[in-house]
């Protein structure tokens, strides 16, 4: 549509130009004064345009964000009903290894599947299960990509100002960052990401940091604009700037550092 827009908008400046240029005399009154007319509706038209695209292409974002932190939550939803029936096989190994006396077998059984268990059970500590999803869905996606993850939750997020989808924005756009900087093809050696939501008397904290490549002083502010993007692929450069556009509608805010041992995104929000 703006495409249409600017080139009737050319178009129309064109044959303006030619009745002035070149056919002057010939032109009655109502041309001359209806085509300058016609372009300038034109040429605001295109500009109405393009004004308008770029909301619709942020909107378009948001709604494909949602959509994925639905995805995320169906996803534990059929995770967790996968790991309570692996859960009853489980009980079901160690009591036979116990009736057959076979104490030592039965205590070497469940040493390996409670690193697993553990791992969900620290997911699952904030009263929100739309985050529960997002944190366990990002956490298997990093791991799954051979990133160590760790994570602690110190609170229940249960006063936080900020609605469940949009939550679930700011953390899955900043650890989707922090594995595709950790997954980039310019970094080697072990990749670990840390994962802290916390709270004080005053406010609800955050904490998401990885041991990826530095990211410039100078862009430390710039990366949160919307359309800038360090990424050659894929990068539509409007992720962190969402994150920060909901932390400070929320009175919260959002930074970055970045060192040659870390970078750190931190935050907060103040409680209700």
């Amino acid at each position: 549509m703006a495409a249409l827009n600017i080139f009737l908008t050319i178009l129309m400046l064109c044959v303006t130009l030619y009745v002035f240029i070149y056919n002057y005399e010939n032109a009655s009154d109502t041309e001359l004064y209806a085509l300058p007319i016609i372009t300038a509706l034109s040429l605001s038209g295109a500009i109405a345009t393009v004004m308008l695209l770029r909301p619709l292409a942020i909107h378009n974002i948001k709604l494909k964000q949602t959509e994925a932190s639905i995805d995320d939550l169906n996803k534990l939803h059929n995770t967790l009903r996968a790991q309570r029936h692996d859960f009853m096989n489980h009980l079901q190994v160690v009591h036979s290894l116990i009736e057959l006396d076979e104490h030592s077998e039965a205590n070497d059984y469940i040493e390996k599947i409670y690193h697993a268990i553990e791992k969900v059970s620290t997911v699952l500590k904030t009263g929100i299960p739309a985050v529960n999803a997002i944190l366990e869905a990002k956490r298997r996606a990093a791991e799954n990509k051979g990133i160590e993850v760790t994570i602690e939750i110190s609170t229940t997020l249960s006063e936080t100002p900020i609605p469940d989808w949009e939550l679930c924005k700011v953390f899955g756009n900043i650890i989707d960052n922090s594995t595709n900087a950790l997954t980039g093809a310019d970094f080697q050696g072990d990749r670990w990401l840390s994962i802290e939501i916390f709270e004080d008397i005053h406010s609800y904290k955050f904490r998401i940091s990885n041991n990826g490549p530095v990211i410039p002083q100078e862009l430390w502010n710039k990366i949160f604009e919307a359309g800038f993007t360090t990424k050659v692929r894929d990068g539509e450069g409007m992720g962190l700037a969402i994150c920060r556009d909901i932390m400070e509608k929320y009175s919260g805010k959002i930074w970055v550092i970045s060192d040659e041992y870390e970078t750190v995104f931190e935050g907060f929000v103040p409680r209700l």
